[in-house]
């Protein structure tokens, strides 16, 4: 009956079924037609899967998220950003690298980041001559740096997932969000040389120290957040807490963008984007309930180890796998999925749990990029009104640059595991 189970999962995925509707329905169709086993181990399951308190964290950090992004602070983040790198070669690709990591440290979502960064940026790289393939490439990818830098709402579910330190997963993607951003730069600039693609103004400090002091206010919650999560006065659901207080604060009192009456339909939408994986979340508890009933991830354990005991091979097996799913599965479910299948066979090899999330979130933040499910693919081919196929030319070679920092933070574990083992020992 398991093979059943994985055959009408599979059957309803390509029928386009929502994955949260497919796993549960195959999971039902598993317990009537294969068990005796009641069916209020359903409703159980998926409650038990949704209650613990660090996944609180999520919708708060997409309300806050929303508040930010409806507050104003997306153009002076990118008014900064121009600010520091625009005079570059190829300037405004770099803006967009450059915005995105600063808004990776707010929202926690590649989703936000793209949204915020591709509304204002990619209309401006078409009217400079940027090949609209090229700017919703660039977008697309530096979007996906969102779930990397902290905080990142895949890392919350991981760690609700392992049991993990959220703040340790947090500071191990710290120096990959980096790398991946310097390594799509240097790509932006070889690719502005080739194509003789525009500087924009020239570097001034007294416009640098301008575009920051109005952007001082956005670049503030970062710091709260992670302060408080690190310095100990926050769990993550706390701080995702303080960072919709702040968000709120700013956008009502500060820039005075949000209305009281825009709140409700903020919230609204807020409520919406937490709903879509939250059910995921809920109905993989059953599906992962199943699985280890069944032994499924001992058997697959041990069948890889009966292979190879090398970390060399299964850290690269495990990285084409993540690949390969995160091109078709949402990034929340597939931790959900994968992260209980993985850690048993990762934890016999001796290999830290925090460097496992950080891999894995890393792998699935490419498929956010990555046809046919890339969220962030879609939304910047969306803005810039291309199709999906237009982009791949470019795409493929910003995928390129990013899956060769993933090979370096795989067998170069101290950037990863560096802060993490600074911070807590």
């Amino acid at each position: 009956m398991v093979i059943f189970l994985f055959i009408s999962l599979l059957v309803l995925l390509i029928l386009g079924v929502p994955i949260s509707i497919s796993i549960g329905f195959s999971s039902l169709l598993y317990l009537v037609l294969g068990t005796d086993i009641p069916l209020t181990i359903i409703p159980q399951r998926m409650y038990n899967s949704t209650e613990a308190f660090t996944l609180l964290a999520v919708p708060l950090f997409i309300l806050a998220g929303n508040l930010m992004d409806k507050g104003g602070l997306s153009r002076k983040i990118v008014n900064f950003s121009s600010a520091l790198v625009g005079f570059i070669k190829g300037g405004l690709a770099m803006v967009a690298i450059v915005a995105a990591m600063f808004f990776a440290g707010i929202s926690g979502s590649s989703n936000a980041d793209t949204a915020a960064v591709g509304s204002i940026l990619i209309p401006a790289m078409k009217k400079k001559k940027y090949k609209p393939s090229l700017a919703a490439s660039v977008v697309s990818t530096a979007g996906s740096i969102g779930v990397i830098i902290p905080p990142s709402i895949p890392m919350v579910v991981f760690s609700a997932v392992s049991n993990e330190s959220v703040g340790a997963l947090f500071l191990g993607g710290m120096i990959p969000g980096i790398l991946v951003g310097i390594a799509l730069m240097i790509l932006s600039y070889i690719i502005a040389i080739k194509t003789k693609l525009p500087s924009e103004a020239k570097f001034s400090l007294k416009r640098v120290w301008e575009t920051f002091k109005g952007a001082i206010i956005a670049l503030g919650m970062p710091i709260i957040v992670l302060g408080g999560l690190f310095g100990g006065l926050f769990t993550a659901t706390e701080a995702a807490s303080a960072a919709v207080f702040y968000s709120l604060f700013v956008g009502l009192f500060v820039y005075r963008k949000i209305k009281f009456r825009d709140l409700f339909n903020i919230c609204l939408d807020s409520a919406v984007m937490t709903s879509i994986p939250m059910l995921v979340v809920a109905t993989v508890g059953i599906f992962g309930w199943i699985l280890a009933r069944e032994q499924i991830p001992a058997m697959i354990g041990t069948f890889i180890l009966s292979i190879t005991q090398s970390k060399i091979a299964i850290l690269l097996f495990f990285n084409i796998l993540f690949l390969i799913v995160g091109t078709f599965i949402e990034a929340l479910t597939a931790i959900i999925l994968l992260a209980p299948i993985v850690l048993p066979i990762t934890n016999m090899l001796g290999i830290d749990p925090i460097f496992v999330g950080v891999v894995m979130v890393f792998n699935l933040a490419i498929g956010m990029s990555t046809p046919p499910v890339g969220v962030t693919l879609y939304l910047s081919c969306s803005i810039a009104r291309i199709e999906l196929h237009e982009t791949f030319n470019h795409l493929f070679l910003y995928i390129s640059a990013m899956i060769i920092i993933l090979l370096l933070i795989t067998y170069v574990p101290g950037l990863i595991m560096f802060l993490p083992n600074l911070y807590y020992g």
